[in-house]
């Protein structure tokens, strides 16, 4: 008999001490039980670590790694991917839960696609349901096409199964890009993400949510119109350097680049009009939302 193939769980912490728990413990209790749990913390200044020891003491399949200072959650998701053994690599966050067969689902769904991902149910601090899903924020599909994650949105990173070859393939990460957007943009881009219809996380919204459904990320330092311009340019610039092969992909960023510029543009307002079915996939917007939004693209350079 063929033994089943090893899934690796990459998680990234940081003072995620309220919560972590509750999400290793969903993560133990998955149906699938070939699993690996590879934990970096972000120089939590909580009890998280302490927490995280006391599981590793327990389940060997768990392994922690501790940043010396804070590196940020892109930096740290990529050291935990770095040190996954497994055929296939989940995605997790430190303080949701995991419906018990989310695992399996997602395995035996993902073909050869590079990536997997599903719906989530959103739930409150204590674990309640708040009688909404991700997919009635943003239109969740398959998708064959990185062109949409050019826009600034992706896919919810918290749901992601890779394949492991390709999750390796597409390191490092450019520090400019959330490594969700980067991974959505590169297995679009390549042979694509299957979605299935199904919530199989419960995504936990709370005050302390580095992300969250409609929460900007903490930052003391806001910036300004011109920075955010110049950060934009940054991510089309590093999206242009990234391994992947769909021609359509590569063309629309090459054409987004050449209309990049703070000054009005007919030109970059007949482009998205002319593309707006694919550049505007993700979002929930209706036809003539579209089109409006095309048309405000003729003052706005900052997609």
């Amino acid at each position: 008999m063929n033994k089943k193939p090893l899934v690796s769980i990459a998680m990234a912490t940081c003072n995620g001490a309220n919560y972590i728990s509750h999400q290793i413990r969903s993560i133990l209790q998955q149906s699938y039980l070939n699993l690996e749990i590879i934990i970096t913390d972000d120089a939590s200044s909580d009890a998280t670590v302490t927490i995280l020891e006391g599981f590793k003491t327990k389940y060997p399949q768990i392994k922690i790694f501790c940043n010396p200072v804070n590196l940020g959650i892109t930096a740290t998701f990529e050291h935990s991917i770095k040190n996954c053994r497994g055929e296939y690599i989940a995605i997790s966050d430190q303080d949701d839960i995991w419906e018990p067969n989310k695992i399996e689902i997602l395995l035996n769904a993902i073909g050869t696609e590079d990536a997997v991902y599903s719906d989530s149910e959103l739930v409150d601090k204590n674990g309640q349901s708040l009688n909404k899903l991700i997919s009635s924020l943003v239109n969740l599909k398959s998708f064959y096409s990185g062109a949409p994650f050019l826009m600034g949105l992706c896919l919810p990173g918290h749901t992601l199964l890779l394949q492991g070859d390709f999750a390796r393939y597409i390191l490092p990460i450019p520090r400019i890009i959330m490594y969700d957007r980067w991974i959505s943009f590169c297995a679009a881009a390549n042979n694509g993400i299957k979605y299935i219809n199904l919530p199989l996380v419960k995504y936990r919204q709370h005050d302390t949510n580095s992300f969250g459904v409609g929460k900007a990320p903490n930052k003391t330092h806001r910036k300004t119109k011109k920075e955010k311009f110049h950060t934009k340019l940054l991510e089309l610039r590093a999206c242009e350097k990234a391994p992947i092969r769909d021609p359509e992909t590569k063309k629309l960023l090459r054409e987004m680049l050449e209309r990049y510029s703070s000054k009005p543009s007919l030109a970059r307002s007949m482009f998205f009009l002319k593309y707006r079915n694919t550049l505007l996939a993700i979002k929930k917007k209706n036809a003539f939302k579209k089109i409006l939004y095309c048309v405000k693209m003729f003052f706005k350079a900052n997609y």
